[in-house]
């Protein structure tokens, strides 16, 4: 099976789609007022900069603007831990902010981070109204089109999703991305040709990436075609031996191509991984001796 914007979602949210909201301070200004949370997301070090961003908050007051930013940086670095509740409350105190002194609450990197955290918390009608008013914000903004796409499928609107990842692929055709998530669409709406081909041109961007592995293995496998990608699956969970979603797609080759013993195995081990996904846990019941 596929999982869409994995790992991802938190550290490509908490150190990439950072930015001030409100505050004309140069960069090296704002590093200037905490720079040990600045250094912190520099080096990748999440939870160091959330100490360091919630001392510098506890250690004055403000100008709205500086708070704002600070804010923004707490609730990405929460995000690239996955944890979107955390970054939830960071996310809507910017916005009470930025509310109380007559701001534009339709920032769309704003709303795009919150979505985000709505996201980690399984919230994807939610996460779409801050996407609608980001993607008006910043039309041409790929990833927004991306987290559209993944909360259309967590929501089970395939067609939307495919729309979404639609626009994703004309605006950055060379991320690997938004080929995944179209081929993951595909399989949905029963186009597993389709699913096939963008799942191919995942694997030429990305050729060593296990999400794009894996989206090619399960179109193969929802195309009936397990016995071609078999070496495909095997390599993705070779790339990714953590991930339970993985694990099932290479238990689903094995099992099409009559290898049930082992297919049997990784549906346990699957389930291991992931016990709380229907999907695994269907496929665990099924095939338990």
């Amino acid at each position: 099976m596929l999982r869409l914007l994995p790992a991802a979602i938190g550290v490509i949210a908490g150190f990439v789609l950072i930015a001030a909201p409100a505050c004309s301070q140069s960069v090296e200004e704002r590093r200037a007022v905490c720079p040990q949370g600045y250094e912190a997301l520099s080096e990748n070090a999440a939870e160091a900069a959330i100490e360091a961003f919630r001392t510098c908050l506890r250690s004055r007051q403000y100008d709205w603007p500086v708070e704002a930013e600070l804010r923004l940086r707490l609730g990405s670095a929460h995000l690239a831990l996955g944890e979107g509740r955390e970054a939830l409350i960071a996310f809507n105190q910017i916005f009470a902010l930025i509310e109380d002194q007559g701001g534009d609450v339709d920032n769309p990197l704003l709303r795009r981070n919150r979505a985000v955290a709505y996201l980690q918390l399984d919230r994807p009608r939610d996460a779409i109204e801050d996407l609608e008013i980001a993607a008006l914000g910043e039309p041409s903004d790929a990833f927004t089109r991306m987290l559209m796409g993944s909360a259309y499928m967590d929501l089970d609107r395939p067609a939307e999703a495919a729309e979404a990842f639609d626009a994703a692929i004309r605006m950055e055709p060379d991320a690997a991305g938004g080929w995944i998530g179209r081929s993951a669409a595909f399989v949905e709406l029963g186009m597993t040709g389709r699913a096939v081909e963008d799942a191919e041109e995942a694997v030429a961007l990305s050729p060593d990436d296990a999400d794009a592995l894996n989206a090619l293995c399960w179109a193969l496998v929802k195309d009936g075609r397990a016995n071609r990608g078999l070496d495909i699956c095997e390599a993705a969970a070779a790339a990714d031996p953590d991930s339970g979603a993985i694990v099932h797609s290479l238990a689903a080759a094995l099992e099409q191509v009559g290898e049930t013993a082992r297919a049997r195995d990784l549906y346990a081990r699957a389930y291991d991984l992931d016990p709380d996904n229907d999907t695994i846990a269907e496929d665990y019941a099924r095939t338990r001796p």
